[in-house]
């Protein structure tokens, strides 16, 4: 009877506690005081565009093209990268640049989104920014996970994408960006690019646009042209070296160039052989803009007037070049100036764009290839700081005769802009770069070969691209790839 009594009474106590819990109120106890209770757009943007230097001074198509080789630690020189892993633009930077258009999109949220900057600018700007890390991956790695993709494990393991459906879907992308932008209206906060003016918004989805009608020319000429053309009708595109499109750094260490924190520890990174001669067999003046002097080394044959370009030297691509002081570092302001911009659109590569279009007949405005060819060198040596003179002379003596003539002055401008000069090397197939004879595999790659991840995790969808895509090694050509 005691026992029951016992029983009757914990049953009534915890019946009491139960009912409390259910009427108490805990206030703000599991809320974090120092954190936000909802998404805020503008951090997600900051975080996402931390992404957009270490793609535009990515080492693996400089390496690629020559432009630099290493010291004493070869990797990409050698092509000796033979896999490598999208997940984290996708967990990182795209996830957050959904999630801004989601905000802005959903009744229930974009009210206090608008709060970070007009609903619509904030998803025209998200989605700008997305098509160009999407435009990197895809000249990258060729078809990807796309439109059934971003759904956690609703669908692990989603289709892939081919890169000519995700060309389609970047055009389509760019283009309702630029329909949703209203320049009158605030722009994003947190958007290290442009501090929210959307009219760089804008010009920066045309060139991007430019920049992919191009990539297509040779295996969509119809489509390539009239979206190239839709740009030079609506008049905003770079023109000026005023108008460039640069990443700008801050002074403090969380903040600053990537080529900067590259050079605090250890100096791997130093001119090719192969620019440093096409320079020097040029006399192209931007051999004393684009490197420093070395200093021990001596170039076996000086061409400039008075052996002023003695002390510059290339290194042999691929090679253990361990007495780096014998070679020519890229130039100081690069190595030691912590705030030193990161050009991603300029008027030099616009101009060869447009160039590149006179000559295939598309419609540019009323200039010739011939004169653009001319104001994309002006532009890119102005951008260096080369004198007048030198620079009037240099196109005085390399008039324009056809397309490689684009093909190989655009690499030169392009130094140190990785991602397009792989792109653009891998598209024209000019200049024409001997492969490293210390690689394994002495063939330059023209794509990277998707992480082991994917054929473990995803193998039906993992088979189905590589049945239309090719080969998953580093020498299937992408789509638009067709040279």
């Amino acid at each position: 009877m005691n026992k029951k009594f016992k029983n009757i009474v914990l049953i009534l106590c915890l019946s009491f506690i139960y009912s409390a819990c259910e009427t108490v109120d805990f206030g703000d106890i599991n809320n974090n005081p120092n954190g936000p209770t909802a998404a805020v757009t503008s951090q997600l943007l900051t975080q996402a565009q931390r992404t957009v230097p270490t793609i535009s001074t990515n080492m693996q198509g400089i390496l690629y093209t020559q432009q630099l080789t290493e010291g004493q630690y070869p990797g990409f020189s050698r092509y000796a990268t033979l896999t490598a892993s999208y997940n984290g633009f996708f967990t990182g930077p795209i996830q957050n640049l959904n999630r801004i258009i989601e905000l802005n999109e959903d009744d229930a949220t974009k009210g206090v989104a608008g709060a970070f900057g007009d609903n619509n600018n904030q998803i025209a700007t998200a989605t700008i920014l997305r098509a160009y890390i999407l435009q990197f991956m895809t000249d990258r790695w060729g078809g990807l996970p796309w439109t059934e993709g971003f759904q956690g494990i609703d669908n692990p393991q989603p289709k892939f994408d081919t890169q000519e459906e995700l060309y389609t879907i970047m055009f389509a992308d760019i283009e309702t960006a630029l329909n949703l932008i209203d320049a009158s209206k605030a722009g994003p906060k947190g958007d290290l690019i442009f501090n929210g003016d959307m009219d760089n918004w804008m010009l920066f989805a045309n060139s991007l646009k430019m920049t992919m009608a191009l990539r297509i020319s040779d295996v969509n000429p119809s489509l390539a042209k009239s979206k190239f053309e839709e740009v030079v009708s609506s008049g905003v595109y770079i023109s000026t070296n005023s108008q460039n499109i640069e990443f700008n750094y801050g002074t403090e260490d969380s903040s600053d160039s990537p080529w900067h924190d590259r050079w605090k520890t250890r100096e791997d990174y130093i001119l090719s052989v192969t620019m440093m001669e096409d320079l020097r067999s040029n006399l192209d003046p931007r051999l004393f803009k684009y490197a420093e002097p070395s200093s021990n080394g001596t170039a076996p044959t000086p061409m400039f007037p008075g052996d002023t370009d003695a002390a510059y030297v290339g290194a042999p691509n691929g090679e253990v070049n361990g007495n780096v002081p014998d070679y020519s570092f890229p130039t100081a302001t690069i190595i030691y100036d912590v705030d030193y911009p990161t050009p991603l659109y300029t008027a030099s590569q616009m101009k060869f764009a447009l160039a590149e279009a006179a000559e295939r007949g598309w419609n540019v405005g009323g200039s010739t290839a011939a004169v653009l060819f001319s104001e994309a060198i002006a532009a890119s040596m102005d951008y260096w700081g080369v004198d007048a003179t030198d620079k009037t002379n240099y196109i005085a003596a390399h008039p324009y005769t056809g397309m490689n003539d684009i093909a190989y002055e655009k690499w030169v401008a392009l130094y140190l802009n990785g991602p397009e000069a792989w792109s653009e090397w891998r598209r024209f197939d000019y200049p024409v770069l001997t492969p490293s004879a210390n690689a394994a595999d002495p063939v330059i790659p023209v794509r990277d070969a998707y992480d082991s991840s994917v054929p473990d995790n995803n193998p039906e969808n993992y088979a189905a691209i590589i049945s239309a895509q090719g080969t998953d090694d580093l020498h299937t050509k992408l789509w638009w790839d067709v040279n």
